[in-house]
C-alpha cells in the first residue's frame, strides 16, 4: 500500500527568474562612425535604440529611423 505524503510536507520549490537581457550595441556610435560606413543593420540597432529609449511608442518608426541615420552619417 502506498503511503501519502502530509500538505504539510510537500513543500513548493521557489524558482527565480532572470529578467531579460537587454539588447545594446557592441560598440559604442561614435567607434562604427570613424570604423566605416554603416550598413543596414547599423541603423536598424540605434533605430531601435531610439525607440526602446521613447517608450517603444505605436507608429512613426521613421522617426527613429532617420535619427539613427543623422547620428551614423553626419553631414
Amino acid at each position: 500500500m502506498a503511503t501519502r505524503k502530509s500538505p504539510a510536507s510537500a513543500e513548493k520549490k521557489t524558482t527565480t527568474r532572470k529578467a531579460p537581457a537587454k539588447k545594446t550595441a557592441a560598440e559604442p556610435i561614435a567607434s562604427v562612425v570613424a570604423k566605416h560606413t554603416p550598413t543596414y543593420e547599423d541603423i536598424a540597432i540605434l533605430a531601435e535604440q531610439f525607440w526602446n529609449e521613447r517608450g517603444r511608442p505605436f507608429g512613426t518608426p521613421e522617426v527613429d529611423w532617420l535619427r539613427a541615420e543623422s547620428t551614423l552619417h553626419p553631414a
